[in-house]
């Protein structure tokens, strides 16, 4: 008898494990906005002058999930259709964004960047990896075409976890005209392997840890794809990956740019490029890159 009581306890064990990492991935401990200001004005003093010096305004909506979605705007002084709405990553803020908008903005774009649900000044009670998040930047980019005209030109651009809720998005919304993805995961379930694998967890773990984020936060892991969300895309995309990335490994680009049959940029930085520090790793090719891939493929559709 005594054995089965050690063995019902090692397996709640267990599952209290497989419990707490799922908790960690949906309501897992953030950076607060004053946190993420710290940090950005440490790797470059400029973007707060940036952000401080050309934000034109702030503005909240009400998400279809009933919690308030904040945006931050940047306005050009001349008249411009071009827009760009740039979403961040994982436990960050909309300072993640700042170093990508300054570019975009110098670019002649207007630039309109967010807190994802549950970061920053939004609410939400949990972060779903990109799977509800895509239907927040469907409504935020409606909201840039109500205010600003349907004969708009906009594009979107994501970091990390934001790479994957713009690439889940653009499925479902022919508004949108090119993406630029940097270090997105191409499927979370094989990230999540990847990550399980580094700890000597079998693969079979993973099937635990989804059933606990179906019941804390009312989806599933394996609806995560941005792979398959650009399968049938005919849009110019731009995959970003630093090659030193040891968090979400630069093959996940590799293969999204390999998969993708339409207008296409791939740019694997190097020079210390770890987890979404590839424009700080090499700035200059970076916007080099960047620029090439709007001349080639995105200019000449406005």
């Amino acid at each position: 008898m005594w054995y089965a009581i050690v063995a019902v306890f090692i397996i709640l064990i267990i599952m209290f494990a497989f419990m707490q990492i799922a908790f960690s991935i949906v309501i897992p401990s953030k950076k607060s906005i004053v946190k993420t200001r710290e940090i950005e004005k440490e790797k470059d003093s400029e973007l707060i002058a940036f952000y401080d010096e050309l934000m034109a305004k702030t503005t909240t909506f009400k998400s279809r999930y009933n919690y308030d979605i904040a945006m931050y705007y940047f306005l050009q002084k001349e008249n411009t259709k071009k827009f760009v709405v740039i979403a961040h990553g994982h436990t960050y803020t909309h300072f993640g964004s700042i170093k990508y908008a300054k570019m975009m903005f110098e670019e002649g774009f207007n630039v309109i960047i967010y807190d994802q649900r549950y970061h920053g000044a939004s609410g939400g009670n949990n972060t779903t990896l990109g799977y509800f998040e895509k239907y927040d930047l469907y409504d935020i980019i409606t909201e840039i075409y109500n205010e600003f005209g349907t004969d708009i030109f906009l594009g979107t651009y994501g970091e990390s976890m934001g790479a994957a809720t713009i690439l889940l998005e653009q499925e479902i919304d022919e508004r949108v005209k090119f993406c630029i993805s940097d270090c997105g995961y191409n499927d979370f379930k094989k990230f999540l392997f990847e990550r399980l694998s580094k700890y000597h967890l079998p693969k079979l773990s993973f099937y635990f840890i989804n059933f606990f984020v179906k019941l804390i936060a009312g989806f599933s892991l394996e609806d995560v794809s941005p792979i398959k969300a650009i399968k049938e895309s005919k849009i110019p995309i731009m995959f970003i990956h630093g090659k030193q990335d040891k968090f979400i490994e630069y093959h996940h680009s590799v293969e999204m740019y390999e998969a993708y049959n339409s207008s296409k940029k791939l740019f694997i930085a190097d020079n210390n490029a770890t987890h979404a520090y590839s424009y700080f790793s090499d700035k200059e090719k970076y916007v080099e890159n960047v620029k090439t891939f709007l001349k080639e493929y995105v200019y000449d559709k406005i």
